[in-house]
């Protein structure tokens, strides 16, 4: 298979990146149209632990296609399993959609959860290292956006199929997942491989490429230096070692990362994989809590849309303290209001979940896997990606299959108030500790030192990774 000979536009990439996270969304989301209906037909047998792997299985899936696709991302390169990870939603989605069984159903999500794994280990990173560095923030907020109107079109599929079959509405939700992936494979087989990667990766001999698609990437000669000095210097370094992203300066960027990305995670899938029986349990009953879930991710898009317009103009660290505020906020929001009855839990719920997916995308939501991508050099950047994703996948596992026993045990309440508090750590740590990096090239962020919440820029040769030569 051949890469066109001609170059892409940016919007190509962007479109073709997003369209990996609008499956993304869509295919993790869905699964909530599914576990509403079987609690409310019981079609399936299911005891609460089933219930619980049903939702968390492609989490745990996503965790094992990370942490492989990231790692040969680095070392094979980026296109070709940039094209073939969503093969992963084209398969699975349509077995998971003829399921006869919840332990089939467990088995076919696990399976999706790789392509959603190594999707978020490969978009991100191939739109990001083909965007200038003065719109690298732009680039990744466009791709994360999408996200959120996978996950929109999930519930609002199945709340019209709700409404037409209710007993197997989740059937075509499910199963529709694997059009736009089969669509996207073919569309993607006309991208080139990342620039960035083939310079330190083929050093020299890549150049000329590289110049040749400056113009849409923006890489400059500089940046082209840059990468020949990182290739040469991290000479050592195994391409998408994950062993070395623990050590010398590397650890430091991978504890920022994975620290406030679990925050994160336990929050949002801790939640929003069962939304419609949480917004259920407030007082919004039937299919109306399905069509909400699916409203909710209106704001959610509108504030991933402006994290693509202010990622590079405000940055990602103003961002993110704002989005953690915004949670904490609307979580207490969401708390109080499952204490009370009537109006007001529509009016204080209502709020609270706005602030929490709006506010949310606004920041973390999109931040999270931008600074992985950010803080770690080439040869190691699907690496980073990849691991982050997987432990968060893992971490997001454990909420989804925590959920029905806290909120059973425990109450909702208790609930909602460990995602408030788990919302404010956050919130103080990238205060504490995480750095800017707005205005950047990706070779700067490389040679650059960390400081608590700074990076202290290096002029000569790259540092990242010197402690392990």
């Amino acid at each position: 298979m051949r890469a066109s000979m001609s170059v892409p536009k940016r919007s190509t990439y962007t479109v073709l990146s997003a369209m990996g996270y609008l499956l993304d969304g869509y295919d993790l989301s869905v699964i909530s149209v599914f576990t509403f209906i079987l609690t409310q037909y019981k079609f399936f047998e299911y005891t609460r632990f089933e219930l619980a792997f049903v939702s968390g299985s492609a989490l745990l899936g996503a965790m094992v296609g990370a942490f492989l696709f990231g790692h040969y991302s680095d070392r094979i390169g980026r296109r070709y399993l940039y094209i073939f990870d969503l093969l992963f939603f084209v398969v699975f989605a349509v077995l998971s959609a003829l399921s006869t069984n919840i332990i089939q159903m467990i088995i076919f999500r696990f399976f999706i959860g790789w392509g959603v794994g190594a999707d978020y280990a490969l978009s991100p990173v191939y739109a990001t290292e083909m965007y200038p560095n003065q719109q690298r923030g732009k680039g990744y907020g466009w791709v994360w956006a999408f996200w959120s109107i996978g996950a929109g079109i999930s519930f609002l599929l199945g709340y019209l199929f709700y409404l037409i079959t209710p007993l197997q509405a989740w059937r075509y939700a499910l199963g529709l997942g694997a059009v736009p992936a089969l669509i996207t494979v073919f569309l993607r087989t006309r991208m080139p491989e990342s620039s960035r990667w083939k310079v330190v990766s083929q050093g020299s001999s890549a150049v000329s490429e590289t110049k040749n698609l400056s113009v849409e990437t923006g890489i400059s000669e500089s940046d082209i230096n840059a990468l020949l000095e990182e290739k040469k210097v991290l000479e050592k370094i195994s391409s998408g070692s994950v062993v070395a992203l623990f050590k010398g300066e590397n650890l430091k960027r991978t504890a920022i990362v994975w620290t406030q990305w679990i925050a994160y995670d336990i929050g949002a899938y801790g939640f929003g994989l069962y939304s419609p029986l949480i917004l259920a349990a407030l007082g919004f009953k039937g299919s109306l809590s399905i069509l909400l879930s699916a409203a909710l991710y209106v704001p959610g898009f509108l504030g991933a849309l402006g994290a693509a317009y202010l990622n590079d103009k405000t940055g990602r660290r103003i961002l993110q303290i704002i989005g953690f505020g915004g949670m904490t906020l609307g979580m207490i929001l969401i708390a109080v209001a499952s204490g009370y009855t009537g109006a007001l839990v529509y009016a204080l719920g209502i709020l609270g979940l706005i602030l929490w997916y709006g506010i949310g995308n606004l920041g973390p939501g999109n931040t999270m896997g931008l600074y992985a991508i950010e803080l770690l050099p080439t040869k190691l950047r699907s690496a980073s990606m990849g691991a982050a994703t997987g432990i968060t996948r893992f971490v997001s596992f454990l909420s989804a299959f925590e959920f029905p026993f806290i909120a059973l045990s425990l109450g909702k309440l208790t609930f909602f108030e460990v995602l408030a508090v788990v919302m404010a750590f956050a919130f103080v740590f990238t205060i504490l500790f995480t750095p800017e990096t707005r205005g950047l090239s990706l070779e700067q962020i490389a040679r650059a030192k960390y400081r608590p919440h700074q990076l202290v820029l290096q002029e000569s040769t790259v540092q990242v990774g010197k402690d392990d030569e």
